[in-house]
């Protein structure tokens, strides 16, 4: 009777043993607490008034953009300088731009308080960027005569790179309502590649930061694009 009562004790004894070790693990936890997930920086607010360039590149494609900012209204372009423009009109929120062209492009970017860092979609062709402050006279400026329209983004060095836009009556042939229907392939091909685009004659900059270059032979003096521009 004592042998046994011994056993039980001594079992009992190895059993409360194993309860207080503590329990093992294979690594450590894969929980993450709310706090430690990372948080995406939050947008700063734009000053009053700036405009912002960026040269970008993609799998061999180039593009410049230019981006304007007064109060809440936005205005960007941009172009690879031969064959390829966008023109994007909108507002920004608290920092935040996300607007399409007409022609289905799309330019979603943040400021950080220094830069408008974003991407550039164009054409199915994306353009990261990171666009600095620029001081006047550089800019994006913009030209119209007799439906023909030209467009440049002068960098701060003074170089400039623009298209020309023919008077090529696209957006005309189709019923509006038929636009907005075609899917991306279809819109490209009957819409947004129809257009004529070429090279913008060279600008020539004049004493008072301004600048004069030509449309088809005739001499035109191009109007700097602000925020609150849009077409007439």
């Amino acid at each position: 009777m004592r042998k046994t009562l011994r056993t039980l004790l001594i079992g009992a004894s190895a059993i409360l043993a194993i309860g207080t070790l503590p329990a093992c693990s294979s690594g450590p936890s894969t929980e993450a607490t709310t706090s430690d997930a990372p948080k995406p920086a939050a947008a700063a607010p734009f000053p009053t008034s700036a405009k912002y360039i960026a040269d970008m590149e993609s799998g061999g494609k180039t593009m410049t953009i230019g981006i304007a900012v007064d109060g809440t209204e936005v205005a960007a372009y941009a172009c690879n300088g031969t064959d390829d423009e966008a023109w994007f009109f909108g507002n920004q929120t608290d920092g935040t731009i996300n607007i399409a062209s007409k022609f289905r492009d799309t330019l979603n970017a943040s400021f950080n308080g220094t830069d408008v860092k974003g991407d550039l979609t164009m054409n199915g062709v994306t353009y990261t960027f990171s666009a600095a402050s620029v001081p006047p006279p550089a800019g994006m400026y913009t030209a119209e005569l007799d439906g023909v329209r030209a467009s440049w983004v002068v960098r701060p060095d003074g170089s400039a790179i623009g298209v020309q836009r023919d008077n090529d009556g696209v957006n005309r042939e189709l019923d509006q309502s038929d636009i907005r229907q075609l899917k991306d392939a279809e819109f490209q091909s009957k819409v947004r590649n129809k257009r004529r685009l070429q090279q913008a004659q060279q600008l020539v900059a004049q004493q008072n930061k301004t600048f004069r270059s030509t449309i088809n032979g005739h001499e035109v003096t191009p109007t700097i694009v602000n925020g609150n521009f849009r077409f007439g």
